[in-house]
């Protein structure tokens, strides 16, 4: 389990770093083509106008698909795509972290 956290430290700051530019591309996306609902989340960016709020909205807005009703299959694959990412990405955190917790106990 030990040779595996170097591993997954880097597996997760590559995945952290592509994610971040993932949620770039989806909020320009949604500014640019879907300018009604972007504002209707708070205009969310990804670091100046981000707020509790607006963090939430947008996740309420992805897991709850609510993207579909927007008519556009282009961007509904892109925001599929994210959300998917996003659960993918937890699961890579989480046993990141069992896996860190796991050789700090084994070490003692």
């Amino acid at each position: 389990m030990h040779a595996l956290l170097p591993i997954l430290f880097v597996l997760l700051f590559v995945s952290c770093a592509a994610g971040v530019a993932l949620h770039h591309i989806f909020l320009s996306r949604l500014r640019s083509r879907h300018s009604q609902t972007w504002e209707a989340l708070g205009r969310p960016t990804l670091f100046l106008n981000n707020s509790i709020t607006n963090g939430l909205a947008v996740l309420r807005f992805l897991w709850r698909r609510a993207y579909r009703a927007l008519g556009d299959e282009e961007f509904a694959r892109l925001a599929s795509f994210l959300r998917g990412y996003m659960a993918a990405y937890l699961v890579l955190f989480v046993l990141t972290i069992a896996v860190f917790v796991t050789s700090i106990r084994s070490h003692r």
